[in-house]
């Protein structure tokens, strides 16, 4: 009689099969995690394409990840669709890629005239027929509206795309407006109303612009994970506080010059008084100093509202 010798107990067994069954349990709640996980993606990223676009009243948007991306895209794509010599900027008041980005495109840089960074029309039409495209800061410096309407209707007139740098203004009913901007774009940035640390925007009003800078486009996607976070930034939004505290601070400074003292904006910015520098440090406000081509081109002090956080 022969005999056959199991080398392994029944209950050893048991706890072998035990293990793996949990194992594939394990593996399996794993993946319906994952699976969950980039659904819930896919639906906020839906819901804040969504969400741009109503705020810029503008179809297509696309999320980059700086705002000097957006700005470069934005000249991307009026060269792309408006092949002419020039590109307008403000003589004070813009960006500092605004002087910097239009080399790489052939751009001939014309400055047009401002009143302390509000466009000066007459300028703007006498300019504008020779420009590719024109862009400028919602707020002039962060401190003084333009009137983007009347922008809009010279530039149509001249064939000239109007690019609107909505950093300071998402968020408002008036800026930051797809009804007159044929572009958008602006920066979630620090020391932004919606402040992410990073990334930015571009918005477009046909389909069409974009076509023209697929390339380009997708280089400048962000990671999933920022859709998570600038969904809480948009939530915390500081636009409202920051025009009401403006007002506010003037209201204080009724005895000093302040530039574009009935303008809407974010910061205050003041003709140079060493009375101002001491109101700014007991009341804790940040402060830069000008002339600069960001603010104004003019000895004074700007009060960096924007700066607070709340």
């Amino acid at each position: 009689m022969s005999f056959v010798i199991i080398p392994y107990s029944i209950g050893f067994l048991y706890n072998l099969l035990l293990k793996r069954i949990i194992a594939v349990e394990d593996t399996f709640k794993k993946t319906l995690f994952l699976f969950l996980a980039v659904e819930d993606l896919e639906t906020l990223t839906k819901k804040i394409d969504q969400k741009l676009r109503t705020l810029t009243r503008h179809e297509h948007v696309h999320l980059t990840d700086r705002g000097n991306s957006a700005i470069f895209l934005a000249m991307h794509i009026a060269k792309k669709m408006n092949p002419k010599a020039d590109i307008l900027i403000p003589d004070q008041g813009g960006w500092f890629s605004y002087k910097g980005y239009p080399q790489f495109f052939g751009f001939n840089i014309v400055e047009v005239k401002t009143d302390y960074g509000i466009i000066d029309l007459k300028d703007l039409k006498r300019k504008a027929k020779t420009g590719s495209c024109f862009i400028f800061s919602s707020f002039a410096g962060y401190f003084a509206e333009q009137p983007l309407r009347k922008i809009k209707t010279i530039c149509k007139k001249a064939g000239c795309l109007m690019i609107e740098d909505a950093s300071g203004a998402i968020g408002d009913t008036k800026l930051c407006n797809g009804n007159y901007s044929d572009i958008i774009v602006g920066s979630f940035g620090k020391w932004k109303p919606v402040e992410c640390g990073y990334g930015g925007w571009i918005s477009v009003k046909s389909k069409e612009y974009f076509d023209v800078a697929q390339e380009a486009l997708s280089i400048t996607k962000v990671h999933p994970q920022f859709y998570r976070e600038i969904g809480e930034a948009l939530k915390n939004n500081k636009f409202k506080k920051l025009l009401a505290l403006q007002n506010t601070v003037k209201q204080e400074l009724k005895d000093f010059e302040v530039l574009h003292r009935d303008s809407r904006g974010l910061n205050v910015v003041v003709k140079f008084d060493p009375r101002v520098l001491a109101y700014c440090i007991e009341k804790k406000y940040p402060y830069v100093l000008c002339p600069s081509y960001i603010r104004v081109n003019e000895r004074a002090v700007s009060i960096e509202l924007k700066r607070l956080s709340f």
